[in-house]
């Protein structure tokens, strides 16, 4: 009946046309910006000129067709600069003869055509096996209130997706429902439930039902300029002579890889490089750039300090980084992974920074995202033009200052737990109830 043919696949902002495919006596299309109508077209094609605002910021757009008594026909949705999908997760749940839900079989795609590397199950934040025939039985659980089970696939080029279905409830029902990962900080140390904050968000004063607390892995990614050089010379490349303490009258051996585990996280948790190069994607309305990115590696691959002083860009040499634009990719990166989630953009001596948004906004943006961002220089940051226009900045030129910033970092992490809400919100709509103590929300 209706869909959208502008589809907002990058970052968008400012004035923009949008314009809308319709079939079956459809009269006149409503657009709407965020819940408030910004125009309609009463001919087709269908075409609207949407003002998407000065700065980056998430939106809902949708498209509303009419007939001629303006009875509205049906509706479409995209979201603007949050994640989209690149793979896709598909999930049958098998009931017995009572409606509960017993067994489960998969179905994934992905927009690459690739079969995905790895699946995952988990009910209730408690991992289930997968067969080859890609079914899963569930455990035995109480149908009188909400469980939470997730699949994740994993496909190459570091593609992920993510499909989370509620099981049970009060009508002893499964439920398919549309769910948000909101992240929050534990301020004193507990661990909160879904029943300790089934009161504690709301969205325009309303209260949003929570389904889920849980911890899970942690998706960093990593801006810095393409090569590892600057970070070797201030960091060093934690190599210590060392002796065979086990072996008599042995002489002393370099190891250059000493401290290779030092400063890591989690074994489960994800670091992601962004390079701040931007690559025009051709044929694309509107014109949708992509940044390049590593592959992910797992805190059991190496610290933070060996990965910073031995990853880099095949290029090495980047003539007009865009470390603005990069942070903000960063963010949305960070959303898709629907877990604990940060932003880390090292700054060095390197040349201007020529990106299409300033630092300010693009701070601005991340905390609507709910990302925090760690902001850190390998200059000292006072005096350090570039440095200055981000705002609050670690120095971290030297093996013991990146050792203090790595802990400070570490422990904000640490702290972060996800909130699974009902629905899909804009990050940047909900809050807390006034009355809720020991977690506020990541910003």
């Amino acid at each position: 009946m209706i869909s959208f043919l502008t589809l907002f696949l990058g970052l968008t902002a400012g004035p923009q046309l949008v314009q809308v495919s319709t079939a079956g006596g459809v009269a006149s299309v409503e657009i709407l910006l965020d819940g408030t109508a910004v125009g309609r077209s009463e001919k087709p094609p269908f075409s609207v000129h949407v003002d998407f605002g000065p700065e980056l910021s998430p939106h809902e757009l949708v498209a509303r067709a009419m007939d001629r008594s303006g009875a509205e026909l049906a509706r479409v949705r995209q979201w603007v600069n949050l994640p989209r999908p690149a793979a896709e997760v598909e999930i049958l749940l098998e009931r017995d003869e009572k409606g509960k839900a017993v067994t489960g079989r998969l179905a994934v795609e992905s927009v690459l055509g690739t079969r995905a590397t790895s699946l995952s199950a988990a009910f209730d934040g408690r991992p289930l096996p997968i067969s080859a025939e890609e079914r899963f039985e569930l455990p035995a659980y109480d149908d009188t209130t909400t469980h939470l089970l997730t699949i994740a696939a994993e496909f190459p080029n570091g593609v992920r997706s993510r499909r989370d279905l509620v099981v049970g409830g009060r009508s002893a029902s499964v439920v398919s429902t549309e769910l948000t990962a909101l992240p929050v900080r534990v301020l004193d140390g507990s661990e909160p439930d879904a029943a300790s904050l089934s009161t504690a968000f709301r969205k325009n004063g309303s209260s949003v039902q929570v389904i889920a607390v849980e911890r899970g892995p942690a998706q960093i990614l990593i801006v810095r300029s393409l090569s590892a050089d600057e970070a070797m010379s201030k960091l060093g490349r934690g190599g210590k002579t060392m002796i065979d303490a086990t072996r008599r009258n042995t002489l002393p051996v370099f190891e250059p890889n000493a401290m290779r585990m030092e400063l890591r996280v989690a074994d489960d948790d994800h670091i992601r490089f962004l390079w701040p190069r931007g690559r025009p994607v051709p044929n694309t309305v509107p014109p949708r750039e992509l940044f390049d990115s590593s592959h992910d590696f797992a805190g059991s691959d190496g610290g933070l300090h060996w990965l910073l002083t031995r990853v880099y860009h095949p290029a090495k040499v980047e003539s007009h980084p865009r470390f603005a634009d990069a942070v903000a990719i960063a963010g949305v990166q960070a959303v898709a992974a629907h877990g604990r989630r940060a932003v880390l953009l090292i700054l060095g001596r390197g040349p201007a920074d020529v990106s299409r948004y300033d630092p300010a906004s693009v701070r601005r943006y991340l905390a609507k995202l709910s990302v925090p961002l760690f902001v850190w220089s390998l200059e000292n940051p006072k005096g350090n033009r570039v440095a200055e226009q981000w705002g609050d900045c670690e120095d971290v030129s030297s093996l013991p200052k990146l050792r203090a910033a790595f802990a400070r970092f570490s422990d904000a992490l640490e702290h972060q737990r996800i909130v699974w809400l009902t629905g899909e919100h804009r990050p940047q709509d909900i809050a807390l109830a006034p009355e809720v103590r020991g977690v506020e929300l990541v910003r």
